[in-house]
């Protein structure tokens, strides 16, 4: 009797884990998950973790404060040290666009967090709580790309360029840090938010990617530059060693490299998130009430009052009541 019972307990496992297999299948492969849609957009502002929201509000407004100082003091580092006080050439690296990105999502996050907090109804639709705002389809756009750029560049740098290249621009301590701080703070903050991550937002990314191939291809084409007329002595700088259009093979492999790195980036990302999900479902079995939480504060906004007495009851759905 024991060993049938425990044969058919393992059967149940394995059924279980077979469910829970094709659930994500269907759940992630489905041609709805191609979109910014999401039944709780307020993972996009809070933490996964039941703490404060302040304390959360808090994490959020030093990381966007910090990475945008950091970015604005590496701009200007790097144009008095390397560029001969020519800012735009700042922009013709990846990295750079991924590092700047990265500090004004984190920036845009802290924002739509204190909304949250205090004005729920600049971001958040009262009456159909479930719906996703445009203001957070395109948080969670920048976030899929900045993390997923982040990943991207620091495994393309430690893998490659910093064992390789010479340059003083990108073996400099500061280039060091740059290349490993990022994916440092995005692997930190995904498992600290609640934010989902979708396998098919890689694109957002290979999209975000292509249009830098393009943009460094014609930088290169125009002599190191785009708009603006520069001397021979920039000739020299035109972005990355390994991106050299006069061998439109070598760069173009290298295009390819980049986009398929994206894609791994993207299946780390979400296996991160799951991770952080099952912990949490290991930590706190019974849920972290996120639907209560947002309902609490939107009853208890002051906005909530003004809506009724602009338009009446009927305004607020029963659930919320």
């Amino acid at each position: 009797m024991e060993d049938d019972s425990k044969e058919v307990r393992e059967m149940r496992e394995e059924d279980d884990r077979n469910t829970k297999c094709m659930n994500w299948c269907f759940t992630e492969f489905d041609s709805d998950s191609i979109g910014l849609d999401y039944d709780r957009p307020s993972d996009f502002v809070t933490s996964q973790w039941p703490i404060r929201q302040k304390v959360y509000i808090i994490y959020r407004v030093l990381a966007g404060v910090f990475l945008l100082v950091w970015a604005s003091g590496d701009m200007a580092y790097e144009t008095i040290e390397f560029y001969q006080g020519q800012l735009w050439r700042w922009f013709v690296f990846a990295s750079n666009w991924g590092f700047l990105l990265l500090a004004l999502t984190s920036v845009y996050q802290a924002v739509t967090s204190v909304l949250y907090e205090y004005k729920t109804y600049w971001i958040m639709d009262p009456i159909y709580i479930r719906a996703t705002p445009l203001v957070l389809k395109i948080q969670w756009m920048l976030f899929n790309i900045s993390s997923n750029a982040a990943l991207v560049v620091t495994t393309a740098y430690w893998a490659f360029i910093a064992f390789v290249s010479n340059a003083p621009l990108l073996t400099s301590d500061m280039s060091r840090l740059k290349h490993t701080a990022n994916t440092i703070y995005v692997l930190a903050d995904i498992l600290i938010g609640a934010t989902p991550i979708r396998i098919y937002h890689m694109f957002f990314t290979v999209f975000a990617g292509s249009l830098y191939v393009v943009f460094n291809a014609l930088y290169f084409i125009n002599n190191g530059s785009l708009i603006l007329k520069t001397d021979d002595s920039t000739k020299g700088h035109r972005g990355y060693y390994f991106m050299n259009w006069s061998q439109p093979v070598e760069a173009i492999c290298t295009a390819v490299l980049g986009m398929m790195l994206c894609m791994v980036s993207q299946l780390c990302l979400h296996g991160l998130y799951h991770l952080r999900t099952y912990f949490h479902r290991r930590c706190f079995p019974e849920g972290s009430g996120t639907d209560s939480e947002l309902q609490n504060i939107i009853a208890s906004s002051p906005s909530y009052n003004t809506l009724r007495e602009s338009y009446g009851e009927k305004v607020v759905p029963d659930k919320l009541r």
